[in-house]
């Protein structure tokens, strides 16, 4: 392996999704409102839509008017100590980079935890203008990576996006747990002599 590939929300990051919260602020369901934003959240995702462009949409289809940003203002990500520590001794050893499904206004929240310097690069959907499960999501880090997909492993708490990466010959396994990651990660030789 020359190159580990680290999905963030879900497996570095906990609590990064603010729909619930948003929803509840809303009156609605989180089901409810992820029904009714799947397509311009995915434009969000992918940098096609600014967070206000959002809430405009949002308005017109629902005839409720937002004036507060809510994925800023509802996004708190907490980092995971135990992953971030395995992920600094894969360093050692390895490139580490990010491959996100991030937005704009949860990009702030991001930056101050200091997550992007703990990594060697960051490819995030809304700058890249690709949203995983999209195989080109995984080529363009690659191909940036100057890396062949046997050469790569991808670990991701979402089963979609792990199949799409295994579907261009990626190493890709589902994050469940940090002691689960640990146990592949030595598998792959990506921790052994290293304390």
């Amino acid at each position: 392996m020359k190159l580990a590939i680290v999905d963030w929300g879900g497996v570095v990051v906990d609590h990064a999704d603010p729909v619930p919260a948003m929803a509840e602020r809303l009156g609605m369901t989180a089901d409810a409102f992820r029904q009714v934003t799947a397509d311009d959240t995915r434009r969000l995702l992918g940098g096609q839509i600014t967070a206000q462009a959002f809430w405009e949409r949002f308005w017109q289809k629902t005839g409720r008017r937002v004036e507060e940003e809510l994925w800023a203002k509802e996004f708190r990500p907490a980092l995971n100590p135990a992953v971030l520590a395995l992920l600094a001794r894969v360093r050692r050893r390895v490139r580490v980079v990010a491959g996100t499904n991030t937005m704009d206004p949860h990009w702030p929240a991001l930056q101050r935890s200091g997550l992007p310097a703990l990594f060697d690069a960051v490819y995030a959907s809304h700058v890249m203008g690709l949203v995983k499960p999209d195989p080109q999501f995984f080529l363009t880090i690659l191909r940036e990576e100057s890396c062949d997909p046997s050469e790569a492993v991808f670990f991701d708490d979402v089963p979609e996006n792990v199949r799409a990466a295994q579907g261009i010959g990626i190493t890709a396994f589902q994050f469940r747990d940090p002691s689960e990651l640990a146990r592949t990660l030595r598998t792959l030789g990506l921790l052994d002599g290293v304390p």
